[in-house]
């Protein structure tokens, strides 16, 4: 075995310098002679019998140990150029390409496995040189071929696609920032009243004004109040997604009643709140006898403007009941009087003709109310008048009072009245 301090008749592996016939390299040799520090050498093997037929005398660095590989034969050596895909060919010419062309030399036992023409600059299409025994160069190729080309294509595909999905994502989210936004919830049983018959509803109003609208999925309220959709609208103007919202968000809002308010609000056969659910175009507006509440459902603007309608008529309820007590103090006075005259009439005719009497003139002030009611922003100017209206009425009544005592002091109290 061959060890640091080669000895006498052992064999070597000598390295040559190179020559105007021979290139330098490692030859086998078997040492002779040693004198001092240098090494009588005679060649051996298949170098005996070529060029280099004399001794040599070299010193100890120029020695090795002989190499377990078997020696190569230049006669059996193979030099293949493997084609690279188009794809590939930035990849080939990088620094990312040597660990799998290291891998291959490695694996299959090449003596070469390099890129050539790796400049980026070169016109001419890189490929990758094999060199080694046949069956080497073999396995190296399809390792290369079959393995690390037929992976980088798939990883460059990746890449490239997430070159794209990166500058779309970039782009997407720049488009996002400049849109604009609202989000809002309903009631789960309301969902239906905003996509409408097969999506009728909320397509005609993507189309109109030219928004996006999401249904997100069901959530429950933390206070416990039912389960909740969330709807988001997104558009280009801020102006459209608030109009979108307006057709979109339904509501539905409880109001309580006390009980001498029930009759007011309501109307006989419901008549009232049935003018104010039509002229406010709620989708429903009805009377839970067991709660004491009235529930309005429709869009958010269409129930605010029935409840400041109903607060406007309820804010006559008090008025009304101030000109019944009026009425009817005055009514009482009438029938005292009748009374001391002994019977005589002393209602005066336009009395008798209902022009103030107690009910009838209330039914007409309710009436009065009613109508002016429910025509939206205008309901301010409608309790304006209709107070103007209920003022008048209450001065009727005292002009009535007095004008019957004037006609009264004329006749000098004569029974049944002078023709």
């Amino acid at each position: 075995a061959a060890t640091d301090d080669p000895q006498v008749d052992e064999v070597v592996e000598v390295l040559l310098q190179s020559s105007e016939t021979n290139p330098s390299g490692w030859f086998l040799g078997r040492v002779k002679t040693i004198r001092n520090s240098f090494y009588f050498i005679s060649f051996v093997g298949s170098t005996k019998g070529s060029q280099h037929q004399q001794d040599v005398i070299v010193e100890r660095s120029a020695l090795r140990p002989c190499s377990p590989e078997l020696p190569l034969e230049p006669a059996c050596l193979t030099r293949r150029r493997v084609v690279v895909e188009e794809d590939l060919h930035a990849w080939v010419r990088s620094q990312d390409s040597l660990g799998c062309l290291s891998h291959v030399q490695r694996c299959a036992g090449l003596l070469v496995a390099s890129c050539t023409s790796a400049a980026s600059e070169t016109a001419e299409p890189p490929d990758v040189l094999l060199v080694g025994e046949a069956h080497a160069v073999d396995l190296g190729e399809k390792i290369l071929t079959q393995i690390h080309f037929k992976h980088q294509v798939d990883m460059q595909k990746f890449h490239d696609l997430r070159e794209g999905l990166v500058e779309r994502l970039a782009e997407m989210r720049e488009y996002h920032s400049t849109l604009h936004k609202e989000v809002f919830t309903v009631e789960q049983h309301l969902v239906g009243k905003i996509i409408g018959k097969k999506g009728e509803n909320i397509n005609q109003v993507r189309e109109r004004h030219e928004v996006d609208i999401q249904v997100l999925d069901d959530t429950s309220d933390p206070k416990g109040h039912g389960t909740f959709t969330t709807i988001t609208v997104t558009g280009d103007s801020a102006d459209s997604v608030r109009r979108a919202r307006e057709e979109l968000e339904f509501v539905t809002e409880r109001m309580d009643l006390q009980p001498e308010q029930v009759g007011w609000i309501l109307g006989k056969g419901y008549q009232n709140i049935s003018d104010i659910a039509r002229k406010t175009e709620l989708s429903y507006a009805r009377f839970d006898d067991k709660a004491g509440c009235l529930e309005l459902c429709g869009l958010k603007h269409q129930v605010e403007n029935a409840r400041m309608l109903i607060e406007a008529h309820t804010e006559y309820l008090s008025v009304y009941k101030t000109m019944d007590e009026e009425q009817c103090a005055i009514q009482q006075g009438f029938e005292q009087l009748e009374a001391t005259l002994g019977g005589a009439s002393t209602v005066p005719s336009r009395w008798s003709n209902g022009a103030v009497a107690g009910p009838a003139a209330t039914r007409r002030g309710r009436d009065v109310a009613t109508t002016m009611l429910g025509v939206g922003p205008g309901a301010g100017k409608a309790a304006a008048v209709a107070s103007r209206a209920a003022s008048a009425a209450v001065g009727d009544v005292g002009v009535a009072g007095r004008g019957s005592g004037q006609r009264r002091s004329a006749k000098g109290g004569r029974k049944g009245g002078g023709k």
